[in-house]
């Protein structure tokens, strides 16, 4: 187990954990006409606010996807917070994380502006 190799999929983790918290954050300012912007609390009930963005036909295939990101705001915590064995996180359960946060990210303004910013804060 290379540690440098180890420290970078962290690093990956932390990011999608990050973009996670800005969708949240957003769709729920978006929806709810926050007058604090950003409020990152609460994420994973707050991702249910995504639903607002798609049409009532197709909520079930879109309550999955959230759920998916609910799953995956979790798992980042154990990951992040050493609640796991998994220290050495496969490469290709990151990438599958990654699809779920980009797919995410997509109902708000096309996802670009999230991950620029979250490029800004790593």
């Amino acid at each position: 187990m290379n540690p440098a190799d180890v420290t970078y999929r962290r690093m990956q983790v932390l990011e999608l954990r990050i973009r996670l918290e800005l969708v949240a954050a957003t769709a729920y300012d978006q929806v709810c006409k926050s007058p604090v912007a950003g409020a990152q609390d609460n994420i994973r009930k707050r991702l249910l606010f995504l639903m607002s963005y798609v049409p009532h036909d197709r909520y079930s295939e879109t309550y999955g996807l959230v759920n998916l990101g609910r799953h995956v705001y979790a798992r980042t915590s154990d990951v992040l917070h050493g609640r796991t064995n998994m220290i050495n996180i496969p490469q290709v359960v990151i990438d599958e994380w990654r699809k779920i946060v980009e797919d995410l990210e997509a109902f708000l303004d096309g996802g670009q502006s999230y991950r620029n910013s979250c490029t800004q804060i790593m």
